[in-house]
């Protein structure tokens, strides 16, 4: 047998027999995958014992706390107690109570503290801790409110001021008649003669230069703070995890595509019960671009040995192909090529019976089966030519195929800057090329597809399209025609009506704030402050603790107007209401009541809190040079709480003790006389 006339199949045959390929790939893929797994255990290994050394550092710490902590536990039980006694001896009257004497009665060793029923700070002997607000920490606010409600003292562990970052240790009492939670704490400087505190910045520096692994590392307490720097994770996804390990107390490790462990929180409690105080999760960012590079250096070293021999391999593999298929192919090519679509008469001689005789056959078959073809090409192009829409062919990837003349026209290009490219580049709607398949595949024809055309100059005309199949003579599915109209011009003039529409709310809106706003002061008007008034009065006590009205008169205004004319008298007005805003919290509304006399609603405000506001407006207004430095002014004011009273004996009320105020001299507030609840 001649080598010309063998077949390719027993060719194919002795290619397997002489290469060795694929059992050599294979031996490869198991070494590098040896060498790989080896890598990543020793990996494993170093980040591992960092875990148990950062966990061990943080507990060995914190158990030296413990040993000074119990030191002071006596102590604070004993502060506590005076401190709830002369709470009671004082009638419950927090600012009666004398601080700096208990304090100095432990050794200036503690400082005090009187949390109100809102989690607020409103007297201690720790001066940058006044006014702290604990509702800005959900989770301690929670604790601090059972506290508050129950009968036992809380001794803390020693643990990190949220405000300062000192060390500190904490003791709670609730007053009997839960109003407020009594506190007292270790001052930083005796817990700091006996303890030094864990440096968590330098702990993570140490860490990360011992293990190239580690990328980051963070240590949060249970209220999400990030010890060492006092700031509070932001980042919703972290927070959701820190809160999840926090409340089940187990551990959460996510792993990356490679299957190695990208990230872990790790739960450690040191002290369980109690408070829990010394609950904190450890969140530590693995980076292995290290062990990656090696990897990688071991796939590159174990490839090329394999294309060393693969090149071998093909120049044996070229030689065979070369002797039993090109040489047979490039002879049947040139045959080929004499055949034209006129000349379909043509026949290639068929040499041999192995494949290639079989496909120069077939070749002679098909050449009699299009000489049998009557669809003339020419009048198919001239019918989808004659298309005046938007028509573009495709085939069933949805790659161009064709288009007409009205669309080459429209997009300013010819055809073949489009044969062959996805239609969603020349045609974008709210679906990608994925989606259409999808859904030409569940219903084969989509409609009211609305998008845009993207022209050659950049202009992009909106267009409603559709998408429907054609088929072949065995129905099936072998292409798709998308025939899209130009609506842009509709949609133009929607826009301009929805412009309009747009312009006409702002109007309504600008409207309805002039309807609720004091033309001269810009305050509140009479009916906005007192619907702001009847909504507060309605949910107190539901939603609101209390809340406090205060009634304020300009002094003499109208000597004012008579000296200095009414544009002075507006001035002065308008500069009064500035002053009232700048000193008013955001929870608080300030309406014009009539003429010079305005009206003041703080919500959850309590008579001792309103006082003070007021007290701070009418110090402001008096020390305030008006209408260009010319004209001094005063004010005089009454300021009434809620005590299940209506509107009209609040303003009653209220009014009253202004005009007691203007009697009494000017220039002064008065305040309602407190009622027991």
């Amino acid at each position: 047998m001649k080598l010309r006339n063998l077949s390719i199949k027993y060719a194919v045959m002795l290619l397997l027999v002489g290469i060795v390929t694929p059992i050599y790939f294979l031996f490869t893929v198991i070494n590098y995958n040896s060498m790989r797994n080896g890598i990543l255990d020793n990996s494993q290994l170093a980040v591992n014992q960092s875990r148990i050394n950062i966990v061990d550092t943080i507990v060995s710490t914190e158990k030296s706390y413990e040993l000074v902590s119990t030191y002071y536990d006596g102590m604070m039980a004993e502060s506590l107690q005076l401190f709830l006694s002369a709470y009671e001896a004082h009638g419950g009257d927090v600012f009666a109570i004398d601080l700096d004497t208990i304090k100095v009665a432990f050794n200036d060793n503690l400082d005090l503290y009187i949390i109100d029923a809102n989690g607020v700070i409103i007297r201690t002997t720790f001066p940058t801790a006044l006014g702290l607000d604990f509702k800005t920490v959900p989770d301690f606010y929670q604790t601090l409110t059972a506290l508050r409600l129950g009968r036992d003292p809380e001794i803390s562990h020693v643990t990190t001021d949220l405000k300062t970052g000192e060390l500190r240790k904490w003791g709670y009492i609730p007053t009997a008649d839960h109003r407020y939670v009594l506190e007292v704490g270790i001052s930083p400087g005796a817990l700091s003669q006996y303890v030094t505190q864990l440096n968590y910045r330098e702990m993570e520096k140490t860490v990360r230069e011992n293990n190239p692994f580690i990328a980051d590392l963070r240590v949060y307490d249970k209220n999400r703070i990030i010890l060492g720097s006092g700031q509070t994770e932001t980042d919703p996804a972290r927070v959701a995890i820190i809160d999840t390990v926090i409340s089940s107390g187990v551990d959460y490790q996510s792993f990356g595509d490679s299957g190695l462990l990208n990230q872990e929180f790790i739960y450690l409690n040191t002290f369980a019960g109690g408070m829990n105080d010394s609950q904190k999760v450890i969140a530590i960012t693995y980076n292995y671009d290290a062990i990656i590079r090696q990897i990688n250096g071991s796939r590159i070293a174990a490839m090329l040995i394999f294309l060393a021999y693969t090149v071998v391999s093909l120049v044996v593999i070229y030689f065979l192909v070369t002797r039993t298929l090109t040489q047979p192919l490039i002879r049947l090519t040139k045959s080929i090529k004499a055949v034209t679509g006129d000349k379909l008469d043509f026949e290639i001689p068929v040499t041999g019976s192995n494949e290639m005789g079989q496909l120069a056959q077939s070749f002679n078959d098909l050449s009699l089966m299009l000489k049998s073809t009557l669809v003339s090409k020419k009048y198919l192009e001239n019918v989808i030519d004659s298309v005046g829409d938007i028509l573009i062919i495709m085939d069933q990837d949805l790659s161009i195929r064709r288009i007409n003349q009205y669309t080459r026209i429209f997009l300013g290009i010819g055809c073949e800057a489009v044969i062959g490219q996805p239609v969603t580049d020349f045609f974008d709607c709210r679906f990608s090329l994925s989606e259409i398949s999808e859904k030409l595949a569940e219903t084969t024809h989509l409609e009211n597809l609305e998008g845009v055309v993207i022209r050659a100059d950049g202009q992009n005309n909106a267009v409603l399209a559709s998408i429907s199949p054609f088929r072949g003579e065995d129905e099936a599915i072998i292409g798709y025609i998308l025939n899209a109209k130009d609506i842009s011009k509709t949609k133009m003039i929607l826009k301009k009506l929805e412009e309009s529409n747009l312009i006409l709310k702002k109007q309504e809106s600008i409207l309805l704030e002039q309807s609720n706003t004091d033309a001269l002061t810009g305050a509140c008007n009479r009916g906005c402050i007192f619907s702001i008034l009847e909504d507060i009065h309605a949910n107190t006590p539901l939603i609101y603790h209390t809340f406090t009205v205060t009634m304020i008169d300009l002094d003499h205004f109208k000597a004012i107007n008579d000296r200095f004319g009414h544009q002075a008298g507006d001035e002065v007005l308008v500069e009064t209401v500035q002053i009232i805003l700048d000193n008013l919290r955001k929870s608080d509304f300030l309406g014009r009541y009539g003429g010079e006399e305005f009206l003041i609603v703080m919500p959850d405000t309590t008579l001792d809190e309103g006082f003070q506001i007021a007290e701070r407006i009418r110090i402001k207004i008096k020390d305030h040079r008006f209408y260009h430095n010319r004209i001094d002014l005063t004010i005089s004011g009454g300021i009434a709480q809620w005590h299940y009273s209506s509107i009209s004996e609040l303003i009653q009320t209220a009014d009253q003790l202004l005009y007691q105020a203007k009697k009494s001299g000017r220039n002064t507030i008065l305040r309602q006389q407190p009622k027991l609840l």
